[in-house]
């Protein structure tokens, strides 16, 4: 600032700019000092706000109006303060809005006590090696016990393709089976993955950023090279031009004219290139801090990818599950068919009442209904998973699938920890998150080069003079530039911010692996839970189909009513639908744990080889 005002004085006043700037050069050194003390005042200022850091961990109160303990003076005071703020805001005078209030003002007071620290990362449980964590090895035998590599038999469903007539019509326009579908197709898991991997639209829109983010890449390299410039004029001039010499060969005050005229045609033809010798780091950092955005993003495409198999798989089992309890609600009503007929002729017989036949009435229109909501259900399913591909919505898909049995994609020899170890090490968020942080970091250095000299060199080769003689002038410079905006101030906030962000991108990473760790811990759970959850539905198929059995024979021999073999009909159908459902749930939970790690793959789902151990490596 100070040198542009001695520029504007020294238009007006040139002796006094002569005698001092030229015959005095110190006058410039001070100046440059004045402007370099006006730079580090304002980062100074600039800088204080950095001190408001996030502490360790913020008190929280454990029900008896006290906080817990922090460690650290910091931390004891800012744990005291919250104490009295939480028996303040329990009296019955304080509502809920003072009480959130009176939060937020104790949290901005925490972060301004606060150590110059960020939360340390909490414990993962992650381990390589056998797992020796808290549980003892019999409680992993436990899972390893319950765990079968095949299916037992009664744990299998056989699903045939229904006959249309055993469909109920729901339009005498269209077919009961595929409903509003042109046509059909039969397809597979592995059909419906490759498909998907060529076709899903989400994948493709995520293909689309990486590509944007790795061109931009390439674009930051080009900033090392130089920039070539080349122009051509041609100026067609009539008039004259004032000279400040005499171009005539006379004198100051000689009388004679110093102006030429110019009443022909003349070109200005240049070429040269403009390189930047330095500009305080912005295109180095601002290249790497590119290229760590491309790789972030392609980390998202790998993410993007998972969910797009999670998505496919999930919809494939839906369709088979839709399939399968179409099958049983096929066989509800073909049994409540026949206990209507059967009761219908004891009533002409005089063996049974008018109730009884009403009463299988009501569990026939029953079972209808469910029949035709399962064949809409099913259809749903189909167009579903057909949105997912990215396919025909009119063509209707039919899993290829004979036999419904769990599928085991995770070795049960793995404990809860390998399997973290194994998520820690391939989830392609966990490594986008890393690279955004990296980034951040980069855009430290690439804000505060704002705050530092340029230097370029440049040089041109100029041609000037009329067509038919043009006159060729070289010019090289050495440029050397400092501009500080605002005294230095607004590149010094900017340079504040960045620092502010990337501690924001640092915190988002540390959030996303403890995202990742509990949806591990989530999804093996799950696991533990589906398959019990399958043995015991098969226990309750083989008791309800017994169920069903002594019902009708105590009916047909006097002892029961047909109110017990309705509801022996009922179970039995119930617990059908539950050994399908758990089933389908144990699969796709499988496929769930899977993509926790990080490891979903289409031979991943199809290739028959569980996730185990050799894997870690």
């Amino acid at each position: 600032m100070l040198i542009v005002v001695t520029r504007l004085v020294a238009l007006h006043h040139t002796d006094w700019y002569d005698r001092f700037m030229f015959r005095k050069p110190t006058y410039w050194r001070n100046c440059v000092i004045v402007a370099a003390v006006a730079m580090v005042l304002g980062w100074q200022s600039a800088k204080a706000g950095d001190d408001l850091q996030l502490r360790p961990a913020l008190p929280h109160s454990d029900g008896s109006g006290s906080a817990t303990a922090q460690p650290g003076k910091a931390a004891e005071k800012a744990s005291t303060q919250s104490s009295q703020s939480t028996v303040s805001s329990s009296t019955p005078s304080a509502n809920a809005v003072q009480g959130v209030s009176a939060d937020y003002d104790e949290h901005l007071k925490n972060l301004k006590s606060a150590p110059r620290s960020q939360p340390s990362p909490a414990g993962t449980g992650a381990v390589k090696d056998d797992y020796k964590g808290a549980s003892s090895p019999n409680a992993d035998s436990t899972f390893k016990n319950t765990s079968v590599n095949e299916s037992s038999p009664s744990d299998e469903i056989s699903i045939v393709a229904p006959r249309l007539e055993s469909l109920i019509s729901v339009s005498e326009y269209l077919n009961p089976f595929s409903l509003d579908a042109s046509s059909s197709t039969e397809i597979t898991l592995k059909d419906a993955l490759n498909i998907g991997l060529d076709r899903n639209l989400d994948l493709a829109i995520s293909r689309t950023q990486t590509k944007q983010d790795q061109f931009a890449y390439y674009s930051s390299l080009g900033k090392f090279l130089p920039d070539p410039t080349f122009g051509y004029s041609e100026y067609f001039a009539n008039g004259h031009v004032g000279l400040p010499f005499n171009f005539l060969g006379g004198g100051v005050g000689s009388g004679r004219d110093s102006t030429a005229k110019v009443n022909r045609p003349f070109v200005v033809m240049h070429a040269g290139a403009e390189f930047y010798a330095y500009r305080g780091g912005s295109v180095l950092f601002g290249a790497l801090q590119s290229r760590n955005n491309y790789r972030a993003r392609s980390q998202g495409e790998r993410a993007t990818l998972s969910d797009t198999l999670l998505t496919i798989s999930q919809n494939y089992y839906n369709l088979v599950l839709a399939d399968t309890l179409l099958q049983i609600r096929i066989d509800a009503v073909r049994t409540s068919e026949e206990q209507l007929k059967r009761n219908q002729s004891r009533f002409h017989s005089g063996l049974a009442t008018n109730l009884e036949v009403l009463q299988s009435r009501t569990q026939l229109s029953r079972d209808k209904q469910a029949l035709v909501d399962q064949q809409i259900n099913r259809r749903t399913a189909a167009i579903t998973l057909a949105n997912t591909l990215n396919m025909n919505l009119g063509q209707d898909l039919k899993p290829s699938v004979t036999l419904v049995q769990k599928i085991r994609l995770i070795d049960p020899h793995l404990s809860v920890g390998q399997v973290l170890q194994l998520a820690i090490d391939h989830r392609p968020e966990l490594k986008q998150y890393e690279q955004l942080r990296l980034a951040a970091k980069k855009a430290i250095i690439v804000s505060a080069a704002s705050l530092q000299p340029t230097v370029s060199l440049s040089g041109q080769a100029y041609g000037i003079g009329p067509p038919t003689n043009v006159q060729a002038l070289g010019v090289f410079a050495v440029n050397a530039n400092w501009r500080l905006k605002g005294l230095g101030t607004v590149d010094s906030m900017d340079a504040v911010r960045a620092k502010w962000e990337a501690r924001q991108a640092a915190l988002q990473s540390q959030k996303e692996l403890q995202t990742v760790c509990n949806q591990v811990r989530n999804s093996y759970l799950q696991i533990l839970d589906k398959e019990r959850n399958v043995a015991e539905a098969s226990n309750e198929v083989l008791s309800s189909a017994e169920e069903l059995r002594l019902a009708e024979l105590r009916k047909a021999s006097g002892l029961g009513i047909n109110l017990d073999i309705i509801t022996a009909q009922r179970d039995y159908t119930q617990a059908r639908v539950s050994k399908a459902q758990a089933i389908i749930d144990y699969n796709i939970a499988q496929v769930q744990l899977l993509h926790d790690t990080g490891l979903i793959s289409i031979a991943g789902l199809t290739s028959g080889r569980p996730l185990n151990r050799a894997d870690l490596n």
